[in-house]
């Protein structure tokens, strides 16, 4: 059976793998490893929305111009089209079908009137321009959105997690990072609306939990000391650690573990990128869910006492499995598709 085609481009959308990955074996397979999995996990997403932060100042602005993206590019992928990394931002403008809002906000479960404030914004900062139906995204605007340091921090990760799995005789090989790379920036739109169904709606889990972004993201930088925390002593504590890691007690590990510093505004804000005066009022806030504790430091760490803490213990399981998955496509496509270097 010969690979759909489109006529214009000459460029092939693979339909189906002669092989696939288990994603089940891959999720059992990181599982195994759950602590460095993690780790590296999280550290990657907060390097991301760190940047994200700085740039926009706002991660719904960032979320909208994102789905905006991934929605062009699933419409390209519809085609059968697919372009590289050099060719998608080399274009002079990027013609965007009308926005619907109504589809937005069900999809991002994010306000209508919010959603259209988000776009106006975007539109005073010169990103998009309504020509008629259409909203067109400027070269200067496209500029702004080059994930070139994402991409590192991306294909450090996968890299890692592939020579996690390279252990098992059915994966074969770790993928090395710069191939990670270049594999990406040749197929480009591809991987990068792949990689926006993963963090999409992995936003938009938080942001439904937290009320907003900015909330989560001053709760992860605490949420990672904690799990730095335990990777170190459970690294001490090799040979019967008092409490063994599982699926089940993953999070209640992190949250509990033995605390020798917590984490102060300053540190948050200096991480974020968001302003200290912010992240004094977020943490306000998850003290007040106790989700947070303070300390006579004025550092703050991880509470189990919250109502919300059974959420986000639902939602870091959740969390594991999609990211599994992703990892799973990633390396199907590397390893077992058609789209060859």
């Amino acid at each position: 059976m010969s690979e759909p085609i489109d006529i214009k481009t000459k460029k092939k959308i693979s339909s189906y793998h002669s092989y696939k990955f288990d994603k089940d074996l891959i999720f059992e397979t990181l599982e195994k490893n759950l602590l460095i999995h993690w780790d590296t996990w999280g550290k990657f997403q907060q390097s991301w929305f760190s940047r994200a932060y700085l740039k926009f100042r706002d991660l719904d602005k960032y979320i909208v111009l994102i789905y905006l993206m991934h929605d062009h590019w699933q419409n390209l992928s519809d085609r059968f089209q697919y372009l590289s990394l050099e060719e998608f931002y080399g274009q002079e403008y990027l013609i965007i079908d009308k926005i619907n809002l109504i589809r937005i906000s069900e999809e991002l479960n994010i306000p209508k009137e919010t959603i259209r404030r988000k776009v106006n914004e975007l539109q005073n900062e010169g990103i998009l321009k309504r020509e008629g139906k259409k909203i067109v995204m400027q070269k200067e605007a496209l500029f702004v959105l080059t994930p070139e340091k994402t991409l590192d921090l991306l294909s450090i990760f996968i890299e890692k997690q592939s020579k996690i799995l390279s252990g098992e005789r059915w994966f074969g090989e770790a993928v090395s990072q710069e191939y990670i790379k270049k594999y990406f920036r040749n197929f480009f739109t591809i991987m990068w609306l792949r990689f926006y169904k993963l963090q999409i709606p992995f936003l938009i889990r938080h942001r439904n939990i937290f009320r907003d972004t900015e909330t989560w993201m001053v709760w992860g930088n605490i949420a990672i000391n904690h799990q730095y925390n335990l990777s170190r002593s459970q690294e001490n504590d090799l040979i019967r650690p008092e409490k063994p890691l599982s699926t089940d007690n993953y999070y209640s590990n992190i949250v509990n573990v033995k605390m020798l510093r917590g984490v102060n505004a300053s540190s948050v804000a200096d991480i974020s990128s968001i302003p200290r005066a912010t992240v004094i009022r977020k943490l306000k806030w998850l003290v007040s869910q106790d989700l947070i504790k303070k300390n006579k430091n004025l550092e703050y760490t991880l509470s189990y006492k919250g109502k919300l803490n059974k959420k986000l213990e639902d939602n870091l399981k959740n969390n594991r499995l999609y990211v599994s998955e992703f990892l799973t496509d990633i390396f199907d496509y590397m390893k077992n598709s058609n789209f060859k270097l």
